[in-house]
């Protein structure tokens, strides 16, 4: 009887030790300071030498385990037509922070795209030099922000004069993304 009572005793304990138990350690916080952040503005506008349509460069990496977080300092010179290829990514959400400038991106279905495996700076998609079909345009300027999901096309239609600046965050489940060199 006295053993059953101890085990009962000791069964009702179980949960309550369980709960007193540290959670598992977190991953260590990320810090991105303002010398990263001057130093890709730097090298971003440096970067965009005639016939550049972007300097994008992952500044930081954050391996959280079940995904990657990347943060992007993108550069984009002045353009009145579409800049670059309609880009849509297969498994990468983007979020846009503009920080200087402004200009149109347009989201939507993207046609008549090929595959690529993509770079360690945005990952594998689809580009396409085909309007996006059914596109939804929308100004940007600092402050403002802008979720791309995976499998969106999108294009910036136009950017104002002087250029934009903007941080792109990418969320990244496949681990595919790295730090540009």
């Amino acid at each position: 009887m006295r053993v059953m009572t101890t085990l009962t005793f000791l069964a009702g304990l179980l949960p309550a030790v369980a709960f007193a138990q540290s959670p598992a350690p977190a991953r260590p916080a990320v810090d991105i300071n303002k010398a990263m952040l001057a130093a890709a503005e730097q090298i971003g506008h440096a970067a965009l030498k005639p016939g550049v349509s972007v300097s994008d460069r992952n500044i930081s990496l954050a391996d959280l385990g079940a995904y990657n977080v990347t943060v992007a300092w993108v550069t984009r010179p002045a353009t009145k037509t579409p800049s670059g290829a309609t880009l849509s990514h297969d498994k990468i959400t983007e979020i846009y922070y503009v920080l200087r400038g402004n200009g149109t991106s347009v989201t939507g279905a993207l046609e008549n795209g090929t595959h690529e495996p993509g770079s360690a700076t945005i990952g594998p998609g689809w580009r396409s030099n085909t309007p996006i079909r059914n596109g939804r345009s929308v100004a940007l300027t600092p402050g403002e922000m802008q979720i791309i999901p995976p499998g969106l096309g999108h294009v910036w239609s136009e950017i104002a004069d002087g250029g934009i600046d903007y941080l792109v965050i990418r969320i990244d489940p496949e681990h595919v993304l790295g730090l540009s060199k």
